[in-house]
C-alpha cells in the first residue's frame, strides 16, 4: 500500500474542527454586533422606569354647630354673646390648598382650574371636590389653604357665570369677590318671646378706611389657614378629607360677636371685617 500521509477518517476530522472554529468566530462577530442593541435597549429600560408611587386627594365639605351637623332655617342656635340666630345659607371660596410634607416642602395643585373652589350649602356638587391630581406618596404633616381668596386671585370679573359671579364684591369698596356669605336671621334672647327677628348679612371680603364718605384706602381680609392633621397617603390610594365649617366659631373666639353692637350688615365696617377674619382661626377642621 502506498502510503499518502493520511489515515482513514483524517480529513473528516479536521474539517470538523474547521467548522467548530467558524462557529465560535461566527457567534463572536454576531455578539459584537448585537452589543450596541443590547445597550440600547438596557438604557430604554432603565429610562422607563415607573414613576415614584403617587396618590390623590378629595376634598368633601361640611358645616356644624359647636360639632353637631348644621341645620338650616327652623334650627335657632344661641351664640356667645346671646344672640340667637337661624342660619338661612353659606356661600365661600376655598383657594391656593398646599399639603406640606415632613420636610416642609408645600406640594400644590398644578392645575390652574384647582387654585380656587367655591363651596355652596345650596348646592350639593359644589360641597365635593375632586381634584384629580396626584402627589407623591408618604407623609403629609398639614394642610395649608387660603379662607377667601388673595390679593393676586380676588381680581374683578374673573367669574363670568353663576353661582360664582354672584359672590362679586362692589368695585367701590375694593373689588373682587367676597370671601364667604353666611346669611341668616338674628334676635336678642329677650325678643324669643315676641318672635322678632332681623335679618343679617354676614359677610366678608376686602375692607376699607373712609373719609368723608368715600374710600381711601383697601384692606385684605382673607386669611391663610394650617391645619395639622397629618395624612399618610400610599401608591393608587385616593384620600377623601373633609374640610368642616363650624358656624358657632365665627362668633366667638377671640372676639365675641355682638348683633347689637354690628348690626346686620358689615360689609363697609372693617372693625367686623378685622373681627371675622380672627375669628377665622377656629372655624375649619380637616378630617
Amino acid at each position: 500500500m502506498q502510503w499518502t500521509g493520511r489515515r482513514e477518517g483524517g480529513c473528516k476530522g479536521d474539517a470538523g474542527a474547521a467548522s467548530f472554529l467558524e462557529m465560535v468566530m461566527i457567534h463572536i462577530r454576531f455578539s459584537f454586533r448585537r452589543l450596541p442593541a443590547l445597550l440600547l435597549l438596557s438604557w430604554a429600560m432603565q429610562s422607563c422606569q415607573p414613576d415614584p408611587m403617587e396618590g390623590g386627594f378629595n376634598f368633601n365639605f361640611s358645616f356644624s354647630f359647636e360639632g353637631e351637623p348644621l341645620r338650616y332655617d327652623s334650627v335657632v342656635y344661641t351664640i356667645a354673646s346671646g344672640n340667637q340666630i337661624r342660619v338661612g345659607n353659606i356661600q365661600y371660596f376655598i383657594s391656593d390648598v398646599a399639603l406640606v410634607d415632613n420636610a416642609g416642602n408645600r406640594h400644590r395643585f398644578q392645575d390652574s382650574a384647582n387654585r380656587i373652589h367655591y363651596v355652596d350649602s345650596d348646592i350639593p356638587e359644589t360641597l365635593r371636590w375632586e381634584t384629580g391630581e396626584a402627589f407623591e406618596t408618604g407623609v403629609y404633616e398639614y394642610v395649608e389653604f387660603t379662607y377667601g381668596l388673595d390679593s393676586v386671585l380676588n381680581r374683578s370679573h374673573v367669574f363670568r357665570d353663576p353661582p360664582e359671579s354672584g359672590m362679586f364684591w362692589p368695585e367701590a369698596l375694593g373689588g373682587g369677590y367676597h370671601y364667604m356669605k353666611l346669611n341668616g336671621y338674628w334676635r336678642n334672647a329677650e325678643d324669643s318671646l315676641s318672635g322678632r327677628w332681623e335679618t343679617f348679612g354676614f359677610h366678608a371680603g376686602i375692607g376699607q378706611t373712609w373719609q368723608g364718605g368715600t374710600a381711601v384706602a383697601f384692606h385684605q381680609n382673607y386669611r391663610r389657614l394650617i391645619d395639622t392633621v397629618r395624612i399618610f397617603l400610599t401608591g393608587g390610594e385616593i384620600r377623601e378629607l373633609t374640610l368642616d365649617m363650624d358656624v358657632a366659631e365665627w362668633f366667638c373666639n377671640p372676639h365675641v360677636w355682638d348683633f347689637n353692637y354690628f348690626g346686620g350688615a358689615v360689609m363697609q365696617d372693617q372693625e367686623a371685617q378685622q373681627a371675622i377674619r380672627d375669628n377665622a382661626s377656629g372655624v375649619f377642621s380637616i378630617q
